[in-house]
This record gives C-alpha cells, sequence and structure tokens, in this order.
C-alpha cells in the first residue's frame, strides 16, 4: 500500500495536470493508515523533540544532571514513537504537505526547474512506469493511469529518442538553435555564439537553396481545444446558479486580435527572455493596431499589447504547473463568479470552500482550499465530472474577455488568477490582475503566494481540464 502511494506521488509531480487528482488519491489511500489529524500530531511532536533536545542542551552546560535526564527521558520516548511510525509518516508527509503547484517536467523551459529531474524524457520514463504500475494495483483509478500512460507517451519530450518506427522527431533548425545563440547572448558566451553560426551555415549551405527564409525567433504551435467551446452537461447550470456562479461565453471581439495573439505567443513566448523580448517591438505594433482594429480605444489597445508581450520575457505556468500563454479560442463556455467588482458576496461556493471572505487572502490559502474541496463541489454541489472540469481561480485571458463586456477594471484593486510567474530557482509568484492603477482589466503582474494584501481579491470559475492541458512547442 505504501508502494501504491509512493507512485501517486511520483505520479503527481510528472503528470501535474492531474496532480490534485493523484494527491486526493493517495490520501484516500493512506487515511486508515495514516490521517491527516494524525500527521500534524506528529509534525508537532517533532517540534517538541527539537524543543527538548535543545533545552538539554542548555541544561547540559549548566551541569544540571537532574533536568538533562527529565528531558532526555521526554526526548527519548517522542522519538521512539515517530521512529516506529517512521515508514507511514514519511508517506504522510509526502501526500499532506505536498504544495497544491509543481512545474510540470515535461513543459519546455521547465525541465530544468524540476525539484526531482533534471531531464525531460527521463521524467517521462519513471512516471510513465509508475502509471502502468497503478494502472495493475489500484482497479479503482485504473482506467485513468491507462490513459494518462497513453497520453504522455504521446507527448513531444525534449530529449526523447523516437522508436524504431514511429514518427520522426519533430525537426527545428532554425527555432531551437536561434533560442540558443539568443541565450549565449546574454550570458556573454562569444564561442558558443559561434559555434552556433558556423553550424548554421553549413547546414544551410548543404540543405537550402538560395532565397531560403530566415527563422525569426523560437517558434510553437497553440492549438485551443474545441472542447473548450462545447456546451455544458444539461443541468449544471441551475446548480450552478445556487452556488453563484453563471454560464458564460467567453469569446474575443475580432478574429483578427485572437490571431495576433496566437502569433505572437508562438513566435516568442516559448524562448521567453529579455533578448527575445527586444525582438518583439514588431508583434507588438501587430497587437496594437489589430486590437485598434477592433474598436478598442487607442490606450486601451497599447495597455493591452504591452501586457500579452510580457510573455516574451518573463515564463508563465497554469494551476496545474503547465506552460501557461493567453489562449486564442474563439469561443469559450464555462461557470464563473460574475458578481460587480464593488460587490464581496459571501456565496454557498465560498463556504462550500471553507473560506469566510474575498478579500485578503494568500494564494497558498485558496490552493490549499480548492485542492481540499474542489473536486467535491465539482462533483456532489455541480454533477460534474472533477477529470473533465476543474474549479479554479479565474484565467488571465477569461478575465479580460468577460471584463470588458462587464466593465470590470475600474477600481483599485487585484484579483487574484489561474497561474504563477516563475523566477529563477521555480520560485512561483501568483498571478494577479485587473487594477484601474496600473492598466484595468488588462493589467496583469505578480506577488507573492504568502501574500494576503487587503486589495486582493479572489474570483472563481469552472473550466474544463483540457484548458489547463494546453502546451505550446
Amino acid at each position: 500500500m505504501l508502494a501504491t502511494i509512493a507512485r501517486l506521488v511520483t505520479a503527481a509531480d510528472g503528470d501535474t495536470l492531474y496532480r490534485d487528482v493523484y494527491l486526493r488519491r493517495a490520501a484516500e489511500i493512506l487515511s486508515p493508515i495514516v490521517t491527516e489529524t494524525t500527521f500534524q500530531a506528529s509534525m508537532k511532536s517533532r517540534e517538541q523533540l527539537t524543543k527538548l533536545l535543545a533545552q538539554a542542551r542548555t541544561s547540559v552546560t549548566r551541569q544540571d544532571w537532574e533536568k538533562v535526564r527529565e528531558l532526555g527521558t521526554s526526548a527519548a520516548a517522542i522519538q521512539r514513537s515517530l521512529e516506529a511510525d517512521q515508514g507511514s509518516l514519511s508517506a504522510a508527509e509526502a501526500v499532506y504537505s505536498a504544495p497544491p503547484v509543481a512545474l510540470d517536467p515535461l513543459s519546455a523551459g521547465l525541465t530544468r526547474m524540476s525539484k526531482r529531474w533534471s531531464d525531460a524524457a527521463a521524467a517521462r520514463a519513471e512516471v510513465s512506469s509508475a502509471l502502468g504500475e497503478l494502472a495493475r494495483e489500484d482497479a479503482k483509478t485504473g482506467q485513468l493511469y491507462a490513459s494518462r500512460q497513453r497520453a504522455l507517451g504521446a507527448l513531444d519530450v525534449p530529449g526523447a529518442t523516437p522508436s524504431a518506427g514511429g514518427p520522426k522527431e519533430r525537426e527545428t533548425p532554425g527555432a531551437a538553435v536561434e533560442l540558443q545563440a539568443l541565450q549565449a547572448l546574454e550570458r556573454g558566451d562569444a564561442a558558443a555564439l559561434e559555434g552556433l553560426a558556423s553550424s548554421m551555415l553549413a547546414k544551410k549551405t548543404a540543405a537550402q537553396p538560395a532565397g531560403g527564409t530566415a527563422v525569426t525567433a523560437a517558434r510553437g504551435r497553440i492549438a485551443a481545444p474545441d472542447a473548450l467551446g462545447e456546451a455544458l452537461p444539461e443541468g449544471c447550470v441551475p446548480r450552478a446558479s445556487a452556488l453563484g456562479l453563471e454560464r458564460v461565453e467567453a469569446t474575443f471581439t475580432s478574429p483578427a486580435v485572437a490571431a495576433s495573439i496566437a502569433e505572437f505567443m508562438e513566435r516568442y513566448a516559448l524562448g521567453a527572455s529579455p533578448a527575445v523580448r527586444d525582438l518583439a517591438s514588431e508583434g507588438v505594433a501587430r497587437l496594437t493596431i489589430a486590437a485598434e482594429e477592433a474598436a478598442v480605444p487607442a490606450d486601451a489597445a497599447a495597455v493591452f499589447a504591452d501586457t500579452v508581450a510580457v510573455f516574451a520575457l518573463h515564463v508563465y505556468v497554469n494551476s496545474a504547473g503547465i506552460r501557461y500563454v493567453p489562449l486564442p479560442a474563439p469561443r469559450e463556455v464555462l461557470l464563473m463568479e460574475t458578481h460587480a467588482e464593488e460587490e464581496e458576496p459571501v456565496t454557498a461556493l465560498l463556504k462550500e470552500l471553507g473560506l469566510e471572505r474575498r478579500r485578503a487572502l494568500a494564494r497558498d490559502e485558496i490552493e490549499a482550499s480548492l485542492l481540499k474541496h474542489g473536486a467535491r463541489i465539482v462533483a456532489e454541489k455541480l454533477g460534474l465530472d472533477p477529470l473533465a472540469f476543474r474549479l479554479v481561480c479565474v484565467p488571465p485571458d477569461v478575465f479580460v474577455r468577460v471584463g470588458r463586456e462587464r466593465s470590470w477594471g475600474k477600481r483599485e484593486q487585484w484579483t487574484h488568477f489561474d497561474g504563477y510567474q516563475v523566477l529563477s530557482g521555480g520560485r512561483l509568484r501568483a498571478l494577479v490582475g485587473g487594477n484601474a492603477r496600473f492598466g484595468g482589466v488588462f493589467d496583469l503582474c505578480s506577488i507573492s503566494h504568502d501574500d494576503a494584501r487587503e486589495n486582493t481579491v479572489v474570483r472563481f470559475a469552472v473550466i474544463r481540464r483540457e484548458r489547463l492541458g494546453v502546451r505550446i512547442g
């Protein structure tokens, strides 16, 4: 049983699109052995042990041997209890103390920041093996494990070698090398730059006739799932209304704006860095023009373009730890809290999440509540499949599209957005936005994940899980 839990933790760390599902299943299997309450008690025992040993150390320096014996006896009893349960408590720590959000080791640019793997192909191999074992030993969720194993096998993972007779590895002669060249320039590595240039010139001479087209930046491909625009299952809308959620359609005011966003993201977001951002000025200009042609006021169009442009400078992930970029889906149907910005209703949904307010909540507290209660709310209160739908903070691009129609972004406050900015070393800052002082509905910035500042509020949405699984590259 502990081996099954360990495999579920491996799956949660490597297949982050379903991290919440794996962690809940692990807790379900673990709870008859060690409940979360018991685990928390053991954590307090560890703290007590540390304090007793510190007090004993002080007593030794004072040569107060009566006190040393008293403290040593108490400390030894706690230590024996913890050692006896070491195996189950280690499993409990891996499950109950697991962070709700982890970086996807299979997303381009994120593997090197993974706490567990430094190689995407190795990560996929280990996770796929764990899923295969889980499919055999955990029949209750076996179908999910098998389907996820197949899905991971179909991913185009950096460093993976295609099997004999299988599809050939995608060739990106210009994109990948140009990204490496930009990175070499940033670190001042002239030798690497010279080698890359020589390699590309040799390939161009051998394979490309005169008149070939140069690649201007690293490009990937964004394909928003058609499922995002499908109708919601019958019967969930009235139940959603009772929770304070409304069915909404998030649409683009113009196909040209959607196309411009997709073009910009595909060209610049994958290789986000200061050097790539410098190349993106032409793309920013095209975004501004497209927005103005869609009847967006010139000043708002400029703010919108600048907000989109930050994706060429910074790396972002959604709450599933997968690279996030605004999705150019022409239409998306979802459930969402749509109350006016000046309102802060304590809805049935908020109560189901165990939250007493919307304002001054840290993202850590919000994510913990979503992990603990989200799937139950989706299944029991909305009648939806939690494997297909997920309760999250409102995604930034949805906030923009819906918020423009409802005049949001007029107050000097931030709204929690689904997702994080990734800093060096894999550190995460929670996404917020919509502050009238910094761009209104188009504002996007980040704060510390434990920041519970007074002028930040939360607004929730129920989205299709496919949205979180969209990959660029």
